[in-house]
């Protein structure tokens, strides 16, 4: 009876939990079916009497949404490629490799994620205003990769630490470059690191917002910019906030349901010898 009871209440606790973490998305999925009138009704309502989309329909028609929506994908995956790229790279090297001042260039390296952005903005903003890089498609690229990337070298040399060296000597040994062992060996046995860290990448550089909000024109804003324009001088458009909240949640919703197994596997690796 007590091994019941210990388990009953287990699945309660995590079923409560549960609950009350799903508990704002289910709130805002079913605010953003109203109409403005009911949204701010007292008592509020729960499930919508008159369920509409016609507010996803309006934003879908105006081009600065959908615009938004395209240039934070383009940012978000670039930033996320070239992070990944050069950032395996980097942890390999920091992982394996044995040259002088190893060890105070990766605390150094660490020591940037310890900055807060707004210290770097003003620095950024005059390289890049110098270098004609100001309001491009490159430039916020690089205003993003500049605190991604030192992240992806930090989190993915753990997980090459973790793969055994003898591995990559033996594949040396039958012929392979290094360059060749890090292909075909080191990323495929870290995968679930290297989809992890992706990801987590990809969902930063889609939420930033300081950067996006000074190096970004009206041509290049991204989604949580637009979002932020709905709220005004004269009043908080909460029928649009709403559905916009929805759709800008949807691809990392739908990136993390396909990527679940690498995600579990990544932030487990190295719990179970």
């Amino acid at each position: 009876m007590k091994k019941y009871a210990k388990k009953t209440l287990l699945i309660g606790a995590s079923i409560g939990l549960m609950i009350y973490l799903l508990f704002p998305f289910l709130w805002l999925i079913l605010s953003s079916m109203k109409y403005r009138v009911e949204l701010f009704q007292n008592p509020p309502t729960w499930i919508p009497h008159e369920v509409t989309f016609k507010y996803y329909l309006e934003l879908f028609q105006t081009e600065s949404f959908t615009s938004s929506l395209s240039n934070s994908f383009i940012f978000a995956s670039f930033t996320t490629l070239i992070c990944i790229v050069i950032g395996t790279l980097g942890a390999y090297a920091f992982a394996r490799l044995q040259f002088p001042g190893r060890n105070s260039l990766y605390l150094m390296i660490l020591g940037t994620q310890m900055l807060p952005q707004m210290a770097l903005l003003i620095p950024l903003f005059i390289l890049m205003r110098m270098s004609g890089l100001l309001y491009t498609h490159i430039g916020i690229i690089c205003a993003y990769v500049t605190f991604s990337l030192p992240y992806v070298i930090w989190m993915f040399r753990a997980f090459i630490i973790s793969v055994p060296n003898d591995i990559e000597e033996a594949a040396r040994m039958d012929g392979c470059t290094r360059l060749e062992a890090i292909v075909k060996m080191v990323l495929p046995l870290s995968l679930p690191g290297l989809v992890t860290t992706g990801i987590f990448v990809f969902i930063g550089a889609w939420n930033e917002f300081i950067f996006a909000s000074v190096f970004t024109n009206t041509n290049l804003k991204t989604i949580p910019i637009r979002i932020g324009e709905l709220i005004g001088q004269e009043g908080v458009q909460y029928e649009m906030i709403l559905p916009a909240g929805v759709i800008a949640s949807l691809p990392i919703l739908i990136l993390v349901m396909i990527f679940q197994k690498y995600i579990v596997q990544g932030l487990t690796e190295g719990s179970v010898k």
